[in-house]
């Protein structure tokens, strides 16, 4: 399915591990290459990109997902001839506002503090729309897949989300094919940051999915997949 575009890079949100993509990936079909690179070894947004540099092929197709998708955008800033599309799920441009820096900050004193299986817990159900918070296999696979990332992993992704920029200047630059996905109901990343995140951008569509919140792959992996497979083929 990927064809010309190269193998498909996929890179997980904050407290997400590979599995986040598990019905994405069986819904785009074995013909699809992919590959899955983790966001939790680096405390950098910088180093975080440069490590998915340093793990895909030459020319890529690369879709990120929240934490992921920031990551995805600085990949694209720093080697825009290696990515020959981008997919953008549920994430944004810009540096983080003070609300959403304090915020981390409170997080990363819980976790020093020994709070992680906590936070973790909270997490689970926060980053869902409240009409699925009570959905014990989301809430489970997100509580999960925190697990995976574990507190050092956690305070990791913390201190990368401390080291944002805007990347705003640099998204008129982008001429590959984009794609930026909404969850109608995402009260983490609303729509209205994707669409300002898609405006600048001449090649991108915006798809919202309807119903679906911030964990979109999760929540929607059909719907999602069928959007990937439509910039797939672009």
């Amino acid at each position: 399915m990927s064809g010309g575009a190269g193998p498909l890079v996929l890179l997980p949100g904050m407290l997400g591990d590979a599995t986040v993509w598990d019905g994405v990936v069986a819904a785009l079909g074995p013909e699809t290459n992919v590959l899955r690179t983790r966001v939790d070894l680096d405390d950098s947004i910088a180093g975080l990109a440069s490590r998915v540099l340093d793990r895909s092929p030459a020319r890529f197709a690369l879709a990120g997902h929240s934490l992921g998708g920031i990551v995805a955008l600085e990949v694209v800033r720093r080697a825009p001839a290696r990515v020959t599309r981008l997919a953008l799920l549920n994430t944004s441009a810009g540096a983080g506002s003070p609300a959403q820096r304090a915020g981390w900050a409170r997080l990363a004193e819980r976790v020093g503090r020994g709070e992680f299986a906590a936070v973790a817990a909270e997490l689970a159900r926060a980053t869902l729309p409240a009409v699925r918070r009570a959905d014990p296999r989301l809430v489970s696979r997100n509580e999960s897949m925190a697990g995976t990332v574990g507190p050092d992993g956690l305070l990791r992704q913390l201190r990368a989300q401390e080291s944002r920029i805007d990347l705003h200047p640099s998204l008129a630059a982008i001429d590959v094919p984009v794609l930026v996905v909404s969850g109608e109901l995402d009260e983490v990343s609303p729509p209205a940051l994707q669409r300002d995140l898609a405006e600048p951008i001449r090649t991108a569509r915006h798809e919202v999915v309807p119903g679906c919140g911030h964990m979109s792959p999760l929540e929607c992996p059909g719907e999602v997949a069928a959007h990937l497979r439509g910039w797939l083929a672009r």
